[in-house]
């Protein structure tokens, strides 16, 4: 391993569990529509994961007391492997249920955990490593969908899902090198919802709501734009891949010189042209290309600029793992009711790329949480573990 340190373990095993899913994950949408779902009802089965998702909590909360923090994240990755088995056959009723327990209850477990560990590992340079690691997640998502596009045009699902699933297994590597890492005590179901940091939740619920446009029903419109073709959507996804690690790479260091807020400005301005050139992208392949490599630019700024914020709250907050329960419950809520009313969307204009546009709400609430009291205001809350 090139770097030892928490910080860097995290990294690479960030690299190769969004490799899984920039080969895979990123086209499930899409292959969806390809079993003949139309967009209304993909949508639908999206908001139906998420719900599962949140309902997972408790047997999640189990699973952490039991394993560990370490232990339940690498459990977490290798069932986000295993999830494209079932999806190979999703057009059965039985397997699609299979699909969505199986990712809603590897998520569940998976991300709240994650957070947990990039809040409290890391926080020297966080502007920095956020960058980093944006860039990173950008760069594999120009290998990834190139990869992906290819073989699953070439040589069909069972080849690219199971080449994904591998990746997602070896990500665990490097959490074998991790050391133990202390996010608080885990609480309650109940406790895990008393005293929580409401600013991170709403500002979760935002970023989930915009989620359910910008990375659920975008890539299955441009997909359409594109014709249906794997090899083009993966092409677009790759050159968009290129543009946000470079984004991601430059605002990540203006946050660490503490231009954040100027940064959110931009981001906020940015994100909501960015809405409006995808909503008017669906009569073109190249303007869907072009609003697909422009709004990567934009997200590369965007996520230091709220995870920075995430991650400072959550470690400042005493109680790492409480925190991201609660913060990831808030971004279930949001983008499940984001995807139904994008469906909705969809079923009454017969246009894709207008899904997109009721997502465009979320920025606002993103701009009212990002710059609201510093993490230093947050009190610490003590909740005994159940």
């Amino acid at each position: 391993m090139p770097n030892l340190s928490p910080v860097g373990l995290l990294t690479i095993h960030y690299a190769f569990y969004q490799l899984s899913s920039a080969m895979a994950g990123g086209f499930a949408g899409a292959y969806l529509l390809q079993l003949g779902f139309g967009m209304p009802v993909a949508l639908v089965a999206f908001a139906g994961l998420l719900a599962m998702r949140f309902g997972m909590r408790t047997l999640a909360l189990g699973v952490v007391r039991r394993l560990g923090y370490r232990r339940t994240m690498m459990l977490g990755a290798v069932l986000g492997g295993l999830q494209f088995f079932p999806l190979m056959h999703a057009d059965s009723t039985l397997w699609l249920l299979v699909w969505l327990v199986t990712i809603s209850l590897a998520e569940g477990l998976y991300w709240p955990v994650y957070h947990s560990a990039v809040a409290v590992t890391g926080g020297a340079s966080r502007g920095r490593e956020l960058g980093t690691r944006t860039a990173v997640g950008a760069l594999v998502g120009v290998v990834g969908p190139l990869a992906g596009g290819i073989l699953l045009s070439q040589f069909g699902p069972a080849v690219d899902f199971g080449i994904a699933a591998i990746f997602s297994v070896l990500s665990i590597l490097p959490l074998v090198l991790l050391r133990e890492f202390q996010a608080g005590p885990i609480p309650s179901l109940l406790g895990s919802m008393r005293g929580v940091d409401r600013t991170a939740v709403m500002a979760f619920a935002a970023d989930g709501w915009m989620a359910s446009g910008l990375a659920l029903a975008w890539p299955m419109a441009l997909f359409l734009a594109l014709g249906s073709h794997y090899e083009a959507f993966g092409v677009a996804n790759a050159a968009a891949g290129l543009v946000g690690a470079a984004a991601g790479l430059v605002c990540g260091r203006a946050v660490d010189r503490g231009e954040r807020d100027r940064y959110l400005i931009l981001v906020c301005v940015a994100l909501g042209l960015g809405f409006a050139l995808r909503a008017g992208a669906g009569w073109s392949p190249l303007a869907a290309t072009i609003a697909n490599i422009t709004g990567a630019a934009v997200m590369g700024l965007y996520a230091p600029v709220l995870m920075s914020v995430i991650y400072d709250r959550a470690k400042q907050s005493g109680e790492a793992y409480r925190f991201h329960v609660a913060a990831e419950a808030g971004w279930d809520v949001g983008a499940a009711s984001g995807c139904l009313v994008a469906a909705v969307a969809v079923w009454a204009t017969a246009s894709p790329s207008l899904a997109v546009v009721p997502a465009a709400l979320g920025v606002l609430g993103i701009y009212w949480c990002v710059r609201t009291k510093p993490a230093s205001a947050i009190p610490k809350h003590v909740v005994p573990a159940a």
